[in-house]
């Protein structure tokens, strides 16, 4: 055993004594030839100080191999060289003389043994070998008694220990990774209580001073606080024994939930533990010293944060281990709530003081900032059940699902719809509105209709707390239930609508029932805008399709008047059509027999009238038929064929056309045609 300890001190160790030994044997040597003492005491020194780093190089040796850093061939020379002037220096010395070197050799060898330094990053453990014990702390003593000292020795703190009394052991420094938090198991201290299961908190520097961690109490076990992340503690381990473990992390929009291992025991009926600041839960000892309750607790943690908690005290539910046996709880309760655009939030508290009445209101409640706070509001008189305060579309808010629910209501508008509805359509807010079907005369009608309805989000909390959805048992969070609306659609706006036609159809034919049409979608309207009205809710456009009858003879029946209305409506568009076209035709001869009046007496006032005429006949001559062959007796036929019976035709023709031109154009007589003219007349007259 050396002069640190128990020989198990770093190799850098001896190299670091070196110079000091050289320095002591150099001085001595000095000191003794300036003062004319005898050589023997610091020749003596010199041989124990080489003995000893032979020694040391053989035991390294044996560790590590042979290497010229361990040969001790140097020491050796030195040995066989201060061994005899060490000899014949004791020889030249009287007796008293060198009995008083002997003991100041022994004195100065067990101050030499008694002057520990620990080395840097290490804890000296420092263990009595010689004494008595203490009655209370046999092994581990915070006395100067026998047994391990619970003070532990400190790097460039130099120490004066007795050798044969006092063994000191080097162990590393605890070193608490980035990642990790310490926890912390006393091997000694006081019995605590059974009834807790974790040791009290101590001021003991972070257990690095064991001597005052059992001078002020510290108890046996596991304790309450930790040793945080990241950092170097100077920890006598032969008192406390540590273990590194993972540190709480809570990611980004989600949220931790904390239950109590440890603590008082919760009254029947009460949900949650009284709410203890004690720094997210990272301090136990402000936990167990404020009155923290096992179990539940109102607080959360919240995400995207580390946390140093101890998990001997606390278990914390994250979406990283909310599948390790849970219970009801998944990772959507562990999400932030987000109130969706066109949505409001209704929030039902599961704790708090007991509701007025079953489906009454609770009242707004200050200072809990949106049921984030819930000790507060427990504390300002919160009420149990459906909230008359709200969270407005757009919210997003972490809130603890032990304590409240949140049920999404459409503030949007909402198209209902009776019609047949498909198994997709069993979650709409409509899903329970079948096609309306109403018995007149033994007939039934069927007819299918849309409503359009917007809810106030002031009317969302009243509409919850009667038509259900607001149970105030189990797990919270987020609810998509679509119930609520449900039941209102159904109960409400359902009823309203089948009570409405059952009465107008007792009372009424099949044919005043269809006539009735329009205004029975205007009353039907007007009934439910005044019932929803009584719900805060508003009422838009409220539509009726066509009726349709079960028995197809029926339908024909309904189907045949329109049809005939229909026929009639076109016919009519024929006869209008057929009118305007006579009106058209009409138009068209004005126009053409004008036109041709026109042309005419150009014709006249350039060529003349009888030119005219002349120029007409021939032109009708020529178009008279000629027979090719004419064969038999009859001589009728062919004189008809010949062009002066045509010609007294066209003759007969122009004189009318000769009257109307000289009575229609401006007025104007113009000259007949004369026997003279037609008979006997010169021909070729110029005009």
């Amino acid at each position: 055993m050396d002069r640190h300890g128990t020989g198990r001190a770093p190799a850098s160790l001896d190299r670091g004594d070196q110079p000091v030994n050289l320095a002591i044997f150099l001085v001595g040597m000095t000191v003794a030839h300036l003062l004319e003492l005898p050589y023997a005491p610091v020749l003596v020194f010199g041989v124990v100080v080489t003995i000893r780093r032979m020694v040391r190089k053989d035991l390294q040796r044996r560790k590590q191999g042979r290497s010229w850093r361990n040969n001790w061939v140097l020491e050796l020379v030195l040995l066989v060289i201060l061994l005899p002037l060490a000899g014949q220096g004791i020889s030249k010395m009287n007796n008293m003389i060198v009995f008083g070197g002997i003991v100041l050799a022994i004195a100065a060898f067990v101050a030499w043994r008694s002057y520990r330094t620990v080395p840097a990053e290490h804890v000296g453990i420092v263990r009595r070998v010689q004494g008595r014990s203490h009655p209370e702390f046999r092994h581990i003593t915070p006395y100067n008694t026998r047994g391990i000292l619970a003070r532990a020795l400190l790097p460039d703190r130099p120490s004066w220990l007795l050798p044969l009394r006092y063994e000191v052991t080097f162990v590393p420094r605890t070193r608490v990774a980035e990642e990790k938090i310490g926890l912390v198991t006393a091997k000694e201290g006081k019995m605590r209580p059974a009834s807790r299961s974790l040791a009290l908190p101590v001021a003991c520097d972070s257990f690095q001073d064991g001597q005052a961690f059992l001078l002020n109490g510290g108890e046996q076990g596991r304790q309450v606080d930790t040793l945080a992340n990241g950092q170097a503690y100077y920890i006598n381990t032969e008192l406390f024994e540590i273990e590194q473990v993972d540190r709480v992390y809570v990611p980004p929009g989600t949220i931790g939930l904390v239950n109590a291992k440890a603590g008082g025991i919760r009254p029947p009926g009460r949900l949650f533990g009284p709410h203890v600041e004690c720094e997210n839960f990272q301090n136990g000892g402000l936990f167990l010293a404020g009155g923290g309750e096992q179990g539940r607790q109102l607080a959360i943690l919240q995400g995207g944060a580390y946390y140093n908690i101890n998990p001997a005290l606390f278990d914390v539910v994250t979406v990283n281990n909310v599948e390790e046996g849970r219970g009801e709880l998944t990772v959507q309760h562990l999400q932030e709530i987000s109130i969706p655009i066109g949505y409001t939030g209704v929030v039902i508290t599961l704790d708090g003081a007991d509701p007025e009445s079953s489906d009454g209101l609770g009242p707004r409640v200050p200072g809990h900032e949106g049921f984030r706070l819930p000790w507060v509001f427990i504390q300002n008189g919160g009420r149990r059940g459906v909230q008359e305060e709200t969270l407005r579309e757009g919210t997003v808010c972490a809130l603890n699902p032990y304590f409240v629910r949140v049920v999404l209501i459409p503030t949007r508008l909402l198209i209902l719809e009776w019609n047949d509805k498909t198994q997709a359509e069993y979650w709409n807010y409509d899903a329970h509105l079948d096609r309306i079907a109403v018995t007149v005369q033994g007939h039934r009608l069927f007819v299918d209709m849309s409503q359009t309805l917007q809810i106030p989000p002031a009317s969302a909390p009243i509409l919850v707390s009667k038509n259900g959805g607001s149970q105030m048992t189990g797990l919270g969070g987020l609810d998509w239930n679509p119930l609520p609306v449900q039941r209102f659609v159904e109960r409400v706006l359902g009823a309203i609508v089948a009570s409405y036609f059952n009465q107008i159809a007792a009372a009424a034919t099949v044919k005043d029932f269809l006539e009735a049409y329009a205004e029975t979608r205007a009353d039907l309207s007007s009934q439910v805008r005044n019932a929803l009205q009584a719900w805060g809710v508003e009422v838009r456009n409220t539509t009726l399709g066509e009726f349709r009858a079960e028995d197809p003879t029926l339908n024909e029946i309904l189907k045949r008047p329109a049809h005939e209305q229909m026929r009639s409506e076109l016919l009519d568009l024929e006869l209008a059509n057929a009118e305007r076209e006579d009106a058209i035709d009409v138009v068209r001869v004005r126009a053409e027999s004008r036109r041709m009046a026109l042309e005419l007496k150009a014709r006249i006032e350039v060529l003349g009238l009888n030119n005219v005429m002349v120029l007409e006949m021939l032109t009708e001559i020529t178009k008279a038929p000629v027979p090719q062959f004419i064969g038999g007796g009859d001589l009728s036929a062919y004189l008809e064929t010949q062009p002066i019976a045509r010609l007294e035709e066209l003759m007969d023709k122009m004189r009318s056309l000769h009257g109307a031109a000289g009575a229609g154009i401006d007025g104007e007589t113009r000259p007949s045609l004369t026997e003279r003219d037609t008979l006997g007349g010169t021909q070729g007259d110029a005009p």
